[in-house]
């Protein structure tokens, strides 16, 4: 049988309308309340952190309470329905999760999501020149994992990794050959550009850039540990990940049964 791909949902048949507002009304956030909607385990399959965990880990650092809905019924019917397709969505549209709520305010695509929460929760670079630098080095890691899991997906970008394992392996071998090592040393080069790399991507304090690089090195050191190990060009990055990794909140967090372990795939 097929494995599940966190990144690949199955489509569903059409759900009927008021089926879909009766989830939306189920899951809608409070005022107060901080939602996150993102993939949880499939059924018999094993969770993942996936993108959501950009998120997770502004939440953790800054100890900002949230709650997470991962029904995969509830999601499937609010993103990958007939009904929710197009100018048919209640509300702004979202293409796909993860997706932050907030009362009647929604938010999806991940780095926008990261930006946003960053500014909302003081992990925001003080200067103008900061804050374009800070958004150019959120692109940059997203394109960066996002360019990681197209290696896994090879033959076909919207079909699950595992129905084309065999195709999609040169694709893989030639990212871990050619690319990883040049995103690899472009960051360790960004992050040196700021005092010598002992610090932060930007200015002197922990911005939200800071937590979407230590995501994206995690996921580079779980996906391709002999790699990663052989590596011995970015110190400051394995540096940097450990320091980050230490803050107190993040400690605790990565300690925790909330942490859940990268799921084996396309840097997920």
């Amino acid at each position: 049988s097929l494995q599940f791909d966190p990144e690949v949902p199955r489509r569903r048949s059409r759900p009927r309308p008021d089926r879909i507002r009766r989830y939306s009304q189920k899951v809608m956030a409070s005022d107060e309340e901080w939602v996150l909607y993102y993939w949880g385990p499939p059924p018999g399959g094993k969770p993942f952190p996936g993108r959501g965990e950009f998120i997770r880990l502004i939440f953790e650092e800054t100890g900002v309470k949230f709650r997470e809905v991962g029904d995969h019924k509830v999601l499937l019917e609010m993103f990958f329905s007939k009904a929710q397709e197009g100018t048919k969505q209640e509300g702004f549209p979202h293409f796909a999760p993860p997706l932050i709520q907030k009362g009647n305010f929604r938010l999806s695509q991940t780095p926008v999501i990261c930006s946003y929460l960053g500014k909302q929760f003081g992990l925001w670079p003080e200067s103008e020149d900061d804050q374009w630098h800070a958004d150019q080095l959120n692109k940059t890691i997203h394109d960066f994992i996002g360019e990681g899991r197209l290696a896994f997906h090879g033959r076909n970008p919207v079909e699950s990794y595992y129905t084309q394992k065999e195709e999609t392996q040169p694709y893989i071998d030639r990212f871990v050959k050619t690319r990883l090592p040049r995103w690899l040393a472009h960051l360790e080069a960004t992050l040196k550009a700021n005092r010598g790399g002992q610090g932060f991507l930007i200015g002197d304090k922990l911005t939200y850039v800071d937590l979407a690089l230590l995501h994206v090195l995690r996921a580079t050191e779980s996906q391709f540990p002999e790699a990663w190990a052989a590596n011995d060009s970015i110190p400051l990055l394995k540096a940097f990940k450990d320091r980050i990794s230490a803050r107190p909140n993040l400690a605790a967090y990565f300690k925790s049964d909330r942490c859940i372990p990268f799921e084996g795939n396309s840097m997920m």
